[in-house]
């Protein structure tokens, strides 16, 4: 893939819907048939696991290319909508399922529970389609990522040498995870059960209070304040009963919580890095966000009104957070719209 000059210039992305837009039959249905035209790479891992990388139709006379980067319990699917508005800005669109989401391979007999076994799997993937995405174009490439898709991007740039990709936005990162005041316990104990667990040869246990995929009423949500978007996304899932995902394991949360630890002991990448942070955000560890921004001093803004999922936010959220990623791809430095 060929690098980036320093006269490199990237498309501005700007919203192509509004929230009305998907309350309406005719918005709906032009995601629809956008996602139909997707084609799947299908991806062998290294441990065999059967994946799915989502290739969007190309613009015409595409000027960079972009890889989407979900969180966890996503499918690719759910980013329909930034993949029309990036497509609409002139780019070519790949998203990635992670193991054991979407429609790719999952990892126990109960399709219901979340698990990894070692977070730099996930890793080990996305470098898998990076490089496949490389094979099928020389444009530029961008990384957008959400939640735990965000440290698996982090991670993938801290540890290669060569990560193909020129810039990368780690939106509402999972850089800690909220599990009260004693965290190095809870990661011990995670250790600990999962150990036993995998002693006992039985199925993957889901952590106290994890369950399958259940329909969360609008009111109860902690992800948006967009019920338009938020209830798209969950009429989705219904639509394609086979994306759905339920709480995590042991396994999981293990593996998740030594991979945050992990993020801070390493080196600060080399690729330029926007952290945008979701001021409302209960899902991830905003503190751990900034801790980690001002260790590696990071190019950093934050959406005061927003709850975790972004993308997935109010149109004012959406159309702030656009702003900021174009600043970000229209600026040689690092930037800085707040005080991490």
């Amino acid at each position: 893939m060929s690098l980036v000059s320093s006269s490199q210039q990237w498309p501005a992305i700007t919203p192509q819907l509004n929230a009305d837009d998907l309350n309406s039959d005719a918005g709906r249905q032009l995601l629809d048939q956008l996602w139909q035209q997707a084609q799947c790479i299908q991806l062998t891992s290294c441990d065999r696991l059967k994946l799915c990388l989502w290739q969007l139709p190309a613009p015409t006379q595409a000027k960079a290319a972009l890889i989407i980067v979900p969180g966890r319990i996503e499918a690719s699917h759910k980013y329909a909508e930034l993949c029309f508005d990036a497509i609409s800005a002139g780019y070519q669109v790949f998203v990635l399922d992670h193991r054991g989401q979407g429609l790719s391979e999952r990892l126990c007999a109960n399709r219901q529970i979340g698990v990894v076994h070692r977070f730099d799997e996930y890793v080990d993937d996305l470098a898998l389609a990076i490089t496949a995405i490389s094979d099928r174009t020389e444009l530029p490439l961008l990384a957008i990522a959400h939640s735990m898709g965000s440290a698996i991007l982090y991670r993938y740039l801290q540890v290669t040498p060569d990560p193909l990709i020129q810039k990368a936005l780690c939106g509402a990162p999972m850089f800690g995870i909220p599990v009260g005041p004693w965290p190095l316990l809870v990661r011990r104990l995670s250790q600990a059960v999962s150990w036993v667990n995998r002693l006992s040869s039985s199925s993957p246990w889901f952590v106290p209070g994890q369950r399958p995929y259940q329909r969360k009423p609008f009111a109860d949500n902690d992800l948006t304040h967009c019920a338009a978007r938020y209830h798209w996304f969950r009429d989705l899932y219904d639509n394609y009963p086979a994306y759905q995902l339920g709480g995590v394991s042991w396994y999981w949360l293990s593996a998740a919580l030594s991979a945050c630890a992990q993020l801070a002991r390493a080196y600060k990448p080399k690729v330029p890095v926007l952290v945008v942070q979701a001021g409302q955000d209960t899902v991830v560890d905003n503190q751990a966000q900034c801790r980690l921004v001002n260790q590696h001093q990071l190019s950093f803004a934050r959406i005061d009104s927003a709850r975790h999922e972004l993308w997935a936010g109010t149109d004012e959220e959406r159309r702030q957070l656009c702003c900021l990623l174009n600043q970000f791809l229209a600026t040689p430095a690092a930037i800085s719209t707040g005080s991490a």
